[in-house]
């Protein structure tokens, strides 16, 4: 099947990858002028690990990776809510969470694919289709006819706009400020996945690398208002020193902000010859360290459906079968897990006894996925 990808992000090169195993040969369209990562710090828990190993990358964990001693959940005055010992979680889903550089993955991916596999500078303009193809165009001049067209662009995709124009992305309202720091936490943190819940503001940091720290923080904000470092430091002011250390550590060009959005369920991840994987399909907030683990595995299924011997029009409609549930439940998730994390007032007291006192029902939540 002649078949061509857009968007050479993580569920992208994954995909290729996936494919390449199984001997069928994949072309990539990447709209940037080169091949590069938005960059930042990624969370890969048990599910996503398992496949990178499928895809023979996971010694890039080893390799670029820092496997993490436990994830916290702490007060803005200091007082554990949640601890989660990651040996047990490798005890029970055969790995604990590692922390990696986006950037580290996504070379790791697209090392993985015979060259030429890539082509940059293709920014999408337009597609049609009838039963037999997809006729698609770039914006450099390019035209291909593909037999499947596979949409990995993210969530602000070209190729489902006009392939289901209903979509719509969700707001939540907030934008999270994205840094990264070449300081070490405090010694008690350095192996750690930490996040503080504070009045209304969440903050969460780990190590990606030795001497490198990644950093999250959403903030409740009007559209189209951005804030600057000093306003994140006047913002976070009742937070602990932690958090105020990182923040004055890091340089003012190494702070990004992102608006957060997700996507409500799609009926369809497939129409004709083209189908949706990743954020694509599913455009989820930040949460739930999910979003490149499903992405990861929509790559996997699809795969799996398209080599299974089934004709196309039944491959895709068993890929979607197979994924949709977990990644909507996902987004739903994530997007409640934000909400909690965001509290105000005497909500946010009874959410941090109740984060105490039930700590199981959190574990439950964060970990819902990790066998997936």
């Amino acid at each position: 099947m002649n078949i061509h990808v857009v968007g050479a992000g993580i569920s992208g090169l994954a995909f290729a990858r996936a494919m390449t195993l199984r001997g069928q040969s994949v072309q990539v369209h990447e709209a940037a002028p080169q091949l590069q990562s938005i960059g930042g710090g990624l969370i890969i828990p048990p599910n996503s690990a398992r496949i990178l190993e499928r895809l023979g990358v996971a010694d890039v964990l080893d390799t670029h990776g820092l496997a993490l001693r436990d994830m916290q959940i702490i007060d803005a005055g200091g007082r554990v809510l949640y601890h989660r010992d990651q040996r047990e979680v490798a005890r029970t889903h055969g790995r604990g969470l590692y922390a990696i550089s986006r950037t580290a993955l996504h070379r790791a991916l697209a090392a993985s694919l015979p060259d030429d596999t890539v082509h940059t500078g293709r920014r999408l303009l337009g597609l049609t289709q009838d039963a037999h193809q997809v006729a698609v165009t770039f914006t450099d001049g390019t035209r291909v006819n593909a037999g499947l067209l596979v949409d990995a662009e993210g969530r602000v995709s070209r190729a489902r706009d006009l392939l289901m124009p209903e979509a719509r992305l969700v707001s939540t309202g907030q934008i999270a400020y994205r840094g990264l720091t070449s300081i070490d936490p405090l010694p008690e943190f350095r192996d750690s996945f930490v996040e503080f819940w504070g009045r209304g503001h969440r903050f969460t940091f780990f190590r990606i690398a030795p001497g490198v720290t990644y950093w999250h923080a959403p903030i409740q904000t009007a559209p189209g208002q951005t804030r600057r470092k000093t306003d994140l430091l006047r913002e976070y002011r009742d937070f602990p020193d932690q958090v105020i250390e990182l923040i004055a550590h890091t340089q003012e060009d190494h702070i990004h902000p992102v608006e957060l959005s997700d996507i409500d369920p799609l009926p369809h991840w497939h129409r004709g010859r083209a189908v949706l994987i990743g954020d694509a399909a599913h455009a989820t907030t930040p949460n739930l360290g999910q979003g490149a683990a499903q992405a990861l595995q929509d790559a996997d299924a699809l795969a799996q459906a398209l080599c299974s011997g089934l004709p196309l029009s039944l491959a895709l409609p068993a890929y979607q079968r197979a994924r949709e549930g977990s990644a909507n439940s996902m987004v739903q998730q994530s997007r409640h897990l934000g909400q909690i994390g965001q509290l105000r007032g005497p909500a946010r007291l009874l959410r941090n006894a109740a984060l105490k006192l039930s700590p199981e029902l959190a574990r439950q939540r964060i970990e819902t996925f990790y066998d997936g």
